[in-house]
């Protein structure tokens, strides 16, 4: 990224017309930044502030000290400040080049990006400018490119436990299913055992006689009414009388008839 303190040294340089008291508050912020003693520049940087009827260039130099001191945030709202009062495009493509560089040190490269392109507007012919633009670009684009590579593999990840799940939940069914199987079996073969031993015992017995079969059990009367007793009674004797008849007739048939006479 471009150098700060070179562009310090420019705007000190062109600052020279000021009064003694603020060119003293300039020349020890510049002997403190000079010897990297950051936060003395700062001071220093801050009381020029306070003398100085334009404050452009103080407010630029304090935003390079928060920077070399790694307060981002601070060195920002001091860029923007400088960026927005300064009416001199080289001041001001300045700034906008050093808001970018605070950005890219927080790796806001969206922001730092919308800052270089503002900075080329007002100096289109900046190189390092142009440097640092491609290279948040590619960044971003190496961004992109990494974060759809994690979303891809977040869900490879998540397909994987989700069939590891489903897998999970098969076994345990296929499991349950089989289980229940034998137990439907085991109880089957238990069954079939217990009717052949059952099957055998009744075998191993003796025959009961008929009268113990039948032993408790009272004879069945059949019951008819008198009426039909009578008819009964009546077709008994007719058939006795029929029977009667058919042997008389044949004691007569069968009777010998006699040849000779009796004397």
């Amino acid at each position: 990224m471009k150098r700060i303190l070179s562009s310090l040294l420019l705007l000190i340089m062109g600052s020279m017309g000021y009064a003694q008291s603020y060119r003293g508050e300039v020349s020890q912020g510049n002997e403190a930044y000079a010897k990297e003693d950051y936060a003395e520049a700062e001071v220093a940087y801050r009381k020029s502030l306070d003398e100085n009827e334009n404050p452009v260039e103080g407010t630029y130099n304090l935003a390079n000290s928060l920077y070399r001191q790694e307060r981002w945030e601070e060195a920002e709202a001091q860029y923007r400040k400088s960026a927005e009062m300064s009416n001199d495009p080289s001041v001001k493509a300045q700034a906008l080049h050093n808001l970018g560089n605070t950005y890219m040190a927080q790796e806001k490269l969206d922001e730092a990006i919308k800052a270089y392109k503002s900075s080329l507007k007002q100096n289109p012919r900046d190189n390092e400018t142009r440097h640092n633009l491609a290279k948040a670009l590619k960044q971003k684009q190496q961004q992109q490119q990494q974060q759809q590579q994690n979303q891809d593999q977040k869900q490879d990840q998540d397909q994987k436990n989700q069939d590891k799940k489903d897998q999970e939940k098969q076994d345990q069914k296929d499991n349950k299913d089989k289980q229940d199987q034998q137990n439907q079996d085991q109880k089957g073969d238990e069954q079939k055992d217990k009717g052949d031993q059952q099957k055998d015992q009744d075998q191993s017995k003796p025959d009961q006689p008929k009268d113990d079969q039948q032993k408790g059990q009272a004879p069945r009367k059949d019951k008819i009414s008198r009426e039909d007793a009578q008819r009964l009674l009546e077709a008994l004797s007719r058939e006795e009388q029929d029977l009667q008849k058919k042997l008389n007739e044949e004691k007569i048939k069968t009777k010998p008839i006699k040849t000779d006479k009796d004397w």
